[in-house]
């Protein structure tokens, strides 16, 4: 026994010193966390300045391109020519400048004359947002999308002698060279989203977003910083909206690995775990010492713990201490006093017997009460003769499934299965729809079983017949002093058990009493009254829908 509590001494004082190392590596990592969060903030606000003066520069250096090429003096001749020369001419310009991926050459209402993007003169996607501005402000800028790519762009009239004669556009693709670029700036990663990838410095298998949409269902709309996860890699995040200001929809996400700006700190993490092993050893060896005395307390327990062992679930301590022998003398007694309440309530198998132990903690009340409730009876057909053809485990599985299958309905309709009996549920329905729901619940068995035969297609189909009565019964608990049942009984209880003997396979019958209560509410068909064992004149009977055999 002294090793047992030295032991715990032990494993307490353990604890309370890995709490404190653990303590110390929270509080270190957080301080890290907080400065490294603070130091990417910082430099990711800064890259998206940059992101915007890059931009600002590339869409200036648009603007000139555009400018000289409207300057020609021989365009507007040119654009007297045919298409094929015209597209000639913007093709040689854009070899020698290597800056511009796109120029686009329009009349004055804006149709196309030739592009190098395509041999085809394909119309500018919503001209009139590009020729408008570009009239009034002598030129326009933002991002243009094709069906071959996304670009920044600028526009600018082409005029002689104050006329305008058509417009150049020239475009820079917004593609994974412009991301790289963005990234030696910085040497931050960079994803730029549209309606898809439009670049990326990280592989695309790796991306967890295809488009800014998923970005923003993910990480939430905004422009501040937020934490991401890529692969394995936890990133500091922050999108800048693509020309601020236009419709483009595109955005740039600047992205810093968490990881790695923690890993100097992860270094000295590990320096103070190693740390705090060797104080975490010379504590426990000083708690081992200081452990040596086992109290009479002990004693007691073990006393205690073999009285319940014996059964003698009565046995309470009267332990009286502040220490962990007292709480565990407590601990003892809520147990002992636990196990004496499921030992009644061994005794009784449904819900309401629970409730009824729970409300007389003092002893169960042998006196009855009269309930008006529905009563429900089920019972396998064709069982025996199935039970006969096979092994027992067989036989066993088939029934739990049968009769769980059944249980969950009760359970879904409000009702209580008060017992079985060999391959019959018993079940109680309370409440003022109590009728309609036990119909409904021998319905849904009935759809349950044709599920479970289909399934099971191999075996032996199983099909039940059920009874169903509403009436006054009395419920109380029934028995012997060694085992009770908390269970209904009454002339009530016995029409159900008669009406369930009498449905056939997959029929459900229901008494007169049942079906006043739901004839506005079920389809039901009104048989010959019969003849039932116990009653005195024929009983009037209703089959439920119509059964398929």
């Amino acid at each position: 026994m002294r090793v047992r509590l030295r032991w715990k001494i032990l494993l307490y004082t353990s604890a309370l010193l890995v709490v404190l190392i653990a303590a110390m590596l929270v509080f270190v990592n957080r301080q890290a966390e907080v400065f490294v969060n603070e130091r990417i903030t910082a430099d990711l606000e800064q890259g998206r300045q940059r992101i915007q003066i890059v931009e600002s520069e590339r869409l200036a250096g648009l603007r000139l391109t555009a400018q000289l090429v409207a300057s020609f003096p021989e365009l507007r001749a040119l654009l007297a020519t045919d298409l094929p020369t015209i597209r000639d001419f913007l093709m040689a310009y854009q070899q020698e400048n290597r800056r511009t991926e796109l120029l686009i050459v329009l009349d004055p209402s804006g149709r196309v004359l030739a592009r190098t993007d395509a041999e085809t003169l394909e119309p500018l996607p919503d001209a009139p947002r590009w020729v408008q501005p570009a009239l009034s402000e002598r030129f326009a800028t933002g991002i243009l999308s094709t069906g071959r790519g996304v670009y920044h762009a600028a526009m600018v009239p082409a005029a002689a002698g104050g006329t305008v004669f058509g417009f150049v556009l020239a475009g820079g693709s917004i593609d994974d060279a412009f991301a790289r670029r963005l990234q030696d700036l910085g040497q931050d990663e960079v994803v730029i989203l549209s309606d898809h990838i439009l670049g990326s410095t990280i592989s695309p298998a790796r991306v967890p977003w295809r488009a800014r949409a998923e970005w923003e269902n993910q990480t939430g709309a905004g422009t501040g910083l937020r934490t991401v996860e890529i692969g394995r890699e936890s990133y500091a995040a922050m999108p800048v909206g693509l020309v601020p200001g236009s419709e483009s929809g595109a955005v740039t996400v600047i992205l810093r690995s968490r990881d790695l700006a923690l890993a100097p700190y992860r270094r000295i993490q590990f320096g103070l775990l190693a740390l705090g092993l060797v104080v975490a050893l010379a504590g426990i060896s000083a708690s081992f010492v200081l452990a040596r005395t086992v109290t009479a307390a002990v004693g007691q327990l073990v006393e205690g713990t073999r009285q319940v062992a014996a059964g003698n679930f009565e046995t309470q301590l009267d332990i009286r201490s502040g220490d962990e022998i007292g709480d565990l003398a407590d601990a003892f007694n809520s147990m002992t006093r636990g196990l004496r309440e499921r030992a009644d309530m061994q005794k009784f198998v449904s819900e309401a017997t629970v409730k009824m132990i729970q409300e007389r903690p003092h002893g169960v009340a042998s006196k009855g009460e009269r309930r008006q409730l529905t009563i429900f009876f089920s019972d396998m057909r064709g069982f025996t003769t199935f039970a006969e053809n096979r092994a027992p485990e067989a036989v066993v599985q088939v029934l739990n499934d049968c009769l769980s299958l059944q249980a969950k309905r009760v359970k879904r309709f409000k009702g209580d299965v008060d017992k079985y009996v060999g391959d019959c549920v018993v079940a109680l329905f309370l409440g003022e729809d109590s009728a309609l729901n036990a119909i409904r619940c021998g319905i849904e068995i009935d759809k349950a079983l044709e599920t479970y035969n289909a399934a099971h297609a191999d075996g032996e189909p199983l099909q039940v017949g059920i009874g169903i009565v509403t009436g006054e019964v009395i419920l109380g608990s029934i028995g012997s002093e060694d085992r009770r049942d908390f269970t209904a009984i009454g002339s009530n209880v016995n029409l159900c058990a008669r009406l369930c003997s009498m449905a056939g396979p997959r029929e459900i019958l229901i008494a007169e009493s049942s079906f006043r209560l739901v004839q506005d509410l079920v389809a039901a068909e009104r048989l010959e009254p019969v003849q039932l064992k116990g009653f005195s004149e024929p009983v009037p009977v209703y089959r439920v829908g119509a059964r398929s055999r």
